[in-house]
């Protein structure tokens, strides 16, 4: 768990939020209305996910929103399979009720929405944040730092804090999307991997 050393680190946010910071994300790696508008069904799974592993924070002027927490890819996998579920069903009770080429049609519009918001979101802090380069130890991963356009960098301070809180020890992670955010990530201390990716190990007394 996070250490409580700073009043600026909030409870995560609760899974009923997931719409709202769905949009949040959107807006802050769409970078424009029409972009996020095709980023926002990507946003809202990736969102959800991280949501129900208590992971998300959102900042105090709801501004800005950080995805912060443990690194356990095979969790992350595990949730994302068991969301696509219910998916899996509506497929299978569209061919049940219509023809296998209407329920195809369905199934690839929807998958259309969901690579047209990758697409839309272009690279983003959500990614694979360790490589070889990345020291063993207790990983954490912060992510997902989503800020609304004409704001001042709430998130950025945020995803500070929660570093600060992290246990001694611990080894942070990140895929930043650009090199103005690896900058800013070198400011923190974090040092600078492959592809974008960097790390910082938590060394306190």
């Amino acid at each position: 768990m996070l250490w409580t050393v700073s009043q600026y680190v909030p409870d995560p946010s609760p899974v009923r939020n997931v719409f709202s910071l769905g949009w949040l994300m959107s807006l802050g790696f769409g970078r424009s209305s029409a972009r996020a508008v095709c980023a926002y069904p990507m946003s809202v799974l990736t969102v959800l996910v991280y949501l129900i592993r208590g992971h998300v924070y959102e900042t105090a002027d709801g501004d800005g929103m950080v995805i912060f927490g443990r690194y356990r890819l095979w969790l992350d996998s595990l949730i994302v399979g068991v969301a696509f579920a219910p998916l899996a069903l509506l497929y299978v009770w569209l061919i049940s009720v219509t023809d296998a080429l209407s329920a195809g049609l369905v199934w690839a519009a929807f998958m259309g929405l969901i690579f047209g918001g990758v697409a839309a979101m272009g690279q983003s802090s959500v990614g694979f944040p360790t490589g070889p380069e990345t020291p063993d130890g207790e990983r954490w991963q912060i992510a997902g730092l989503a800020q609304r356009p004409g704001t001042r960098l709430s998130a950025l301070q945020l995803g500070r804090a929660l570093v600060e809180a992290t246990p001694s020890g611990a080894v942070v992670v990140a895929a930043a999307a650009d090199d103005r955010l690896v900058a800013a990530y070198q400011r923190f201390g974090f040092k600078r991997g492959r592809n974008r990716r960097v790390y910082k190990v938590i060394d306190r007394p």
